[in-house]
């Protein structure tokens, strides 16, 4: 981050917004730089190193609001755009919910490398590639990049805020197929971050699972008929699941428009007592990977947003809090941890009598009342405890809210990816249809 003073940048974009007329203001500067090292169709293939720039800019009269956004941090620019937000500003409609953040002691956090490990880069994507070749012969790996990325995200605002956030996080994603004398299977990712390479990157998430699972979905079975039974959700699609619930009952727009179902629940149960979901941006109990700060410029709080299936808090922002009169939350809904249950995972399928482990969903935008259909992808078919067979053509649908009432059972074991802590988790009442 060589001669870049990001706070420097800020006070100059408020300096620049007040001049204009604006009677609030607020500004971003990030800059990040970024190493990467890839494997493309099985080959270690590519090093290089890109640098990104972010600004943007957020002007107030009186509460109509005028947002620019760039990456050029010349002082030229930087006037003109701050010209540009007052005079949308001034032309647009007035919106009691605009605001900015109140005054807060200024801050700092600055966690990670502050250069990547090349060489540890190497040498764990090396290792990948040589497990991947040696323990699933038939694994196509289409693409894998491990990088480094050094960031520094500078928030400052009229009111005296002022927030600054250094990280150095290393990122693992690795998309897959196998492909046998059978047939092919459906291609599969995972994709984790820690802020350090002590551990192989087949350990990294659940990937080595589910790399070993796609080399045994070659052959596919597409399912007769239809039944209504249990499902077991692996990790991956639990954080799907659980972001389009936050999506559609507790986020800023449902919450205004009126259309979550939640929007008079709070502090009351909603789904079962089995499942809590935490928003822990903060270490020690939070995640691995941190936020200082909201996107709203709050300092960042740890918060259970659902405990023992009770609504404790929705994720609403301060535009969405001043628009409905419901509390912000304080964590910003970052580093989401749900809580591990007492089942072992082996006895979880063991409890299945018929039903499907979905391992991928595909599918369109649930309705607002939380019913969705879709296909499963690299899923299974369990029948009397025991996983029969991999499934093709196999359709799921049900209601989101009611899957997390029915649940049955919730995993010890549990995945990090870094920036959510996730486990497996056992529901019923799911229909299950092939052709």
């Amino acid at each position: 981050m060589s001669g870049f003073d990001g706070i420097k940048h800020t006070e100059f974009i408020l300096d620049a917004l007040k001049k204009e007329g604006a009677d609030k203001a607020t500004a971003r500067v990030s800059k990040s730089v970024k190493s990467e090292m890839n494997i493309d169709a099985g080959r270690l293939s590519l090093y290089r190193s890109t640098t990104d720039i972010s600004v943007s800019m957020t002007s107030l009269v009186e509460s109509k609001k005028g947002y620019i956004a760039g990456n050029d941090l010349s002082e030229k620019v930087l006037k003109e755009n701050a010209a540009k937000a007052v005079s949308l500003s001034r032309s647009s409609e007035k919106d009691d919910g605009n605001d900015i953040s109140p005054m807060q002691k200024g801050e700092t956090l600055s966690y990670g490398d502050t250069e990547p490990n090349n060489e540890k880069m190497y040498e764990r994507l090396k290792e990948f590639l040589d497990y991947t070749k040696s323990a699933y012969p038939t694994l196509q790996l289409n693409q894998c990049v491990l990088d480094f990325t050094r960031s520094e995200q500078n928030f400052a605002n009229s009111n005296g805020v002022r927030f600054t956030q250094s990280s150095g996080i290393y990122n693992f994603a690795a998309m897959f197929f196998a492909k046998d004398g059978k047939g092919t299977s459906s291609f599969n990712y995972s994709e984790a971050a820690h802020l350090n390479l002590d551990k192989p990157l087949k350990d990294w998430g659940n990937l080595d699972e589910i790399m070993r699972e796609n080399c045994g979905q070659t052959v596919t079975a597409p399912l007769s008929g239809s039944f209504t039974g249990d499902i077991v959700i692996t990790p991956m699609s639990m954080i799907d699941f659980v972001g389009t619930m936050l999506g559609l009952f507790m986020g800023d727009m449902p919450l205004i428009t009126g259309t979550s179902i939640w929007k008079d629940k709070l502090n009351q149960k909603v789904l079962s007592d089995l499942f809590t979901l935490h928003s822990f941006p903060r270490k020690p109990a939070g995640t691995e990977l941190e936020s200082l700060y909201t996107g709203d410029g709050f300092k960042t709080e740890n918060k259970t947003l659902i405990e023992k299936g009770v609504l404790k808090d929705f994720v609403l922002g301060l535009y969405g809090s001043k628009k409905t009169g419901l509390p912000r939350c304080v964590s910003g809904g970052e580093g989401l941890i749900i809580e591990s249950g007492n089942t072992a995972k082996a006895d979880m399928i063991k409890n299945v009598k018929k039903g499907i482990l979905l391992g991928r969903f595909s599918g369109g935008n649930p309705a607002a009342n939380g019913d969705f259909s879709g296909v499963a992808k690299n899923s299974y078919l369990i029948e009397n405890g025991e996983i029969t067979k991999p499934l093709s053509e196999t359709m799921i649908a049900g209601n989101i809210v009611k899957m997390f009432n029915d649940i049955i059972s919730v995993s010890k074991e549990k995945v990090d990816y870094g920036n959510a802590i996730v486990p497996w988790m056992h529901s019923t009442g799911i229909t299950i249809s092939g052709k």
